[in-house]
């Protein structure tokens, strides 16, 4: 991978180490310089020590994002803390391609505070696949944070894309299996997440949210709530759209994988996908998602 260096944007000193894994979540270990922001016009002093926080990390919670509808969640940790009381999360997009990263896109990140822990999406509007330099101010009441991190795009996803018919999948209900527990791996299962096929869902006319994830399984806090968050959207919403839990797995000792998974190219969970009333993929979303979010994205598509 090649190093993203910008020595003209980075807080002077800092360093920078980077580990990019390509598997559900991307993670980059950072050390990271604090540069205090007084307020009004008073200027930082030039002669003051940065302040160092060690362990502090980045972490993209999805992958497979395609680079013409790329929703890039991310998560501010320090060590295993989430950081929750970030202000503002703004976001400079680098062509990596070129011999010298060029700037492309600049924008504010969204933040979902209606999670179990709070998470930030932005959508750079970029013209081609490949790796992409991500430079991250973050904003924690007087002061700014700056990283630097690494995000591949890619150009054609696993699972179906936006605009695509996805497969319509005859997944396991309660008419085919009565017993919730052999369903999901939720504690404390939603029976309504579970009456419909996606086949079904898809022939309604209808809108539809379909959840990939495994409750009882998850490895990490940022994936467990999603079929809350699901659960809710329902509550909200009502009968105006569907809303599909698919677990992971169809059988739990052993853990044996759902067909779906593969039927919709899933190598990694969750992932929400919103369908709009003719069928067709109308977003994916990696990684968490909040009820906000999913109301943000149900509204495209006429759910209000």
């Amino acid at each position: 991978m090649k190093a993203f260096t910008l020595k003209n944007l980075a807080t002077e000193g800092t360093e920078v180490k980077e580990k990019i894994s390509y598997l559900s979540v991307f993670s980059v270990a950072i050390i990271l310089f604090l540069a205090a922001c007084g307020g009004g016009e008073a200027a930082a002093d030039p002669t003051a020590t940065p302040q160092t926080i060690n362990n502090f990390r980045v972490v993209v919670a999805s992958d497979d994002i395609s680079y013409q509808y790329p929703r890039i969640p991310l998560i501010l940790q320090d060590g295993s803390d989430w950081i929750t009381g970030a202000d503002k999360v703004e976001i400079s997009a680098f062509d990596l391609s070129l011999n010298e990263p060029e700037l492309v896109w600049q924008g504010e990140a969204i933040r979902y505070n209606d999670y179990a822990l709070p998470y930030w999406v932005v959508y750079p509007d970029l013209p081609h696949a490949g790796e992409w330099g991500l430079v991250v101010d973050t904003t924690l009441g007087g002061t700014t944070a700056r990283l630097q991190i690494v995000v591949e795009l890619v150009e054609e996803t696993n699972s179906p894309a936006v605009g695509e018919l996805p497969p319509a999948s005859e997944n396991r209900t309660v008419a085919t299996e009565p017993d919730l527990a052999k369903l999901t791996s939720a504690a404390e299962p939603d029976p309504d997440l579970y009456q419909q096929t996606i086949a079904e869902a898809m022939a309604s006319g209808k809108p539809s949210v379909i959840s990939f994830a495994t409750p009882g399984f998850c490895q990490t806090r940022y994936c467990s709530p999603v079929v809350n968050s699901v659960s809710e959207a329902k509550e909200q919403f009502g009968d105006a759209a569907n809303f599909i839990h698919v677990e992971v797995y169809k059988e739990f000792n052993p853990l044996v994988l759902a067909d779906e998974m593969a039927q919709w190219g899933l190598v990694t969970e969750p992932w929400t996908f919103v369908l709009d009333g003719n069928g067709r993929i109308a977003a994916r979303l990696g990684g968490p998602v909040s009820p906000q979010e999913l109301a943000d994205v149900l509204a495209k598509v006429g759910v209000n």
